[in-house]
């Protein structure tokens, strides 16, 4: 496989991840949406990390640059997927009962608990 099919590869790997996470933002729960671009931050984190090692071991050729970046992009859209996959476990019972993510309260927690001013400024 030449460098161009290697990049083109990579930043198609690149795109499916971030397909995946407006997929899974959509279906989440409204309080938990925002919780779908963190799985891209871990994505990309895992891919500069790959970057930063793999352009230290090889060698100054176009051909193998193109390999670190598409090891970088599998790794990084791996680690993205793993990231969305704890947030759909970590909300079935959000989406089971439809219930917002920022709607959650425990047992003993007091509705006026949650009030962020004073009584007095309304």
């Amino acid at each position: 496989m030449d460098a161009q099919m290697k990049s083109t590869l990579a930043l198609s790997l690149v795109g499916i991840g971030a397909v995946a996470t407006g997929i899974l933002g959509i279906v989440l729960p409204p309080g938990e949406r925002i919780a779908a671009g963190l799985a891209l931050v871990v994505g990309a984190g895992i891919g500069v990390v790959v970057l930063a090692i793999g352009t230290q071991l090889v060698n100054d050729t176009t051909d193998e640059y193109a390999s670190v970046f598409l090891v970088a992009a599998a790794l990084g859209l791996a680690g993205t997927l793993v990231s969305l996959g704890l947030l759909w476990r970590r909300t079935a019972d959000q989406r089971a009962t439809g219930q917002r993510g920022d709607d959650r309260r425990g047992d003993g927690d007091r509705p006026e608990a949650a009030r962020t001013s004073a009584p007095s400024e309304g």
